[in-house]
């Protein structure tokens, strides 16, 4: 936003108070001026408090109005020239810095009929919420591919920034996970039933920085650090970018007490197993619960998550984790021939849920390890309604996010994140993620240090105006 002068209709040859924007307000009439619903609080003659003043103008949006405070006073000679004549700057340019976010601050400038001195440009830095400032929209970099197939078809470059609808929000990405619907999506697996708009970027899972907000989002202000599970109704505008546009029906604000790559690991798979596990399978305090690839990013939630409800915990992981599955809460089985008879020592009168995140041989153990009346549900093979269970596919919910996140500010989700890479390495960390045999997420970020000079410490955007 840009300084302004309080307009009036004369100014009577004294003094104009000069102004910053430090916050907005809803204006709720289309015609209603912003002066008649927020009083102006600062005298325009002699002496000028720093107070708060509204900008008036003729007609407003019913969207939101600039509160400003005062920061100088300009001097207007000419008794009958309007003094929004005085100081030829409008409201407009937002930009992140440093403790908050930033206006761009001409205290003065002089016309071509002399009325105030010119004075140089400065900044300020005030927490501005809700602004909807304009953003020039232009190249980004990106992983994309714009074929079907593997790991090579990702490429590293240049794509267009994207458009935010009314009810989305502009993320600055700083971390996105790798999943394996992502690398299956790539494969060409969902094509039946998802159109890919080519080139398509991948990925669903983002931490990063609200900086440009939807004409009608109110539940989210620039510079709020999110996360989200951004999946839309086709692939094409993914989270493996500098910017994401993300409907806020996707976003929750980002646990405070996890780090960028933490965080972007926590949306698809915490959302995902807390719906299977409440949803689905309804897990209560005293029950037994199988869970496979318990040190995955799935199941090791899912272990978090069912240990929270209430219920003992068997997950199947290989020797090599099980001392992980221990630390989340589980006991460790490992995989492989003897499955069943190690899961019924361990219960021998059966289970009463098990969450299938493999499929196949994996789903039809499960199904004989139920108790009589035991629930199954998969999120990796359908067939599993052949078995009486339940075939679950993940949706993005603001709410249950919301949920997840306030579990990881309690201490009782965590995430662990077994490898990270830089954006223009993502094709490595698919092939890595392909392999299957990952603790925890592997996590891709965005180097902003090395980008545009900054990120501040409070997340804010550094970006001076200049997207």
């Amino acid at each position: 936003m840009g300084s302004v002068v309080v307009p009036v209709v004369l100014v009577l040859g004294v003094a104009v108070a000069v102004v910053q924007v430090v916050h907005m307000v809803a204006v709720l009439h289309a015609r209603v001026p912003a002066a008649l619903s927020v009083p102006v609080l600062v005298p325009v003659v002699g002496h000028v408090s720093r107070g708060f003043a509204l900008v008036p103008v003729v007609a407003v949006l019913p969207v939101q109005m600039p509160v400003v405070g005062v920061v100088d006073v300009v001097a207007v000679v000419d008794p009958v020239v309007p003094a929004a004549r005085a100081v030829r700057v409008g409201v407009g340019d937002v930009f992140g810095m440093g403790g908050g976010h930033g206006v761009l601050t001409f205290d003065a400038a002089g016309d071509d009929v002399g009325q105030a001195a010119t004075r140089s440009a400065r900044i300020g830095s005030f927490r501005l919420r809700g602004v909807r400032g304009r953003r020039r929209v232009g190249p980004m970099k990106a992983i994309s591919y714009s074929r079907y197939g593997g790991p090579e078809t990702l490429v590293y470059g240049d794509v267009r920034e994207p458009k935010i609808g009314p009810d989305s929000v502009l993320v600055k990405v700083r971390a996105a996970a790798v999943n394996p619907v992502d690398w299956k999506c790539r494969q060409g697996y969902l094509d039946p039933m998802i159109d890919a708009v080519f080139p398509v970027v991948p990925g669903w899972d983002v931490s990063g920085v609200v900086v440009q907000l939807g004409v009608s989002v109110v539940e989210y202000a620039v510079g709020d650090e999110v996360i989200g599970y951004v999946r839309e109704d086709f692939l094409s505008r993914g989270t493996f970018a500098e910017y994401v546009a993300a409907p806020v029906r996707t976003l929750a604000r980002k646990p405070r007490n996890l780090s960028w790559e933490e965080a972007a690991g926590l949306p698809l798979t915490g959302l995902t197993a807390y719906q299977v596990l409440t949803g689905v399978l309804q897990v209560k305090r005293g029950e037994t619960v199988l869970v496979h690839a318990a040190a995955g990013g799935v199941g090791s939630i899912a272990v978090q998550l069912a240990r929270h409800l209430g219920a003992r915990v068997i997950g199947t992981a290989s020797e090599a984790n099980h001392d992980f599955v221990r630390s989340l809460g589980g006991e460790p089985v490992a995989y492989g021939q003897g499955l069943a008879e190690r899961v019924r020592g361990l219960a021998p009168e059966g289970v009463d849920a098990a969450f299938d995140t493999v499929g196949g041989d994996t789903l039809k153990v499960s199904a004989n390890l139920l108790a009589p009346e035991g629930r199954l549900a998969s999120i990796a093979d359908g067939e599993v309604v052949g078995y009486g269970g339940r075939y679950y596919w993940v949706r993005p919910d603001a709410e249950d996010l919301t949920r997840l996140a306030e579990l990881a500010e309690q201490g009782v989700v965590s995430v662990h994140v077994s490898e990270t890479f830089p954006l223009e390495r993502a094709a490595e960390a698919h092939r890595l993620n392909e392999e299957g045999r990952t603790r925890g997420k592997i996590v891709v970020t965005v180097d902003w240090d090395a980008a545009d000079g900054a990120d501040t410490a409070d997340g804010a955007s550094a970006d001076a105006g200049a997207r």
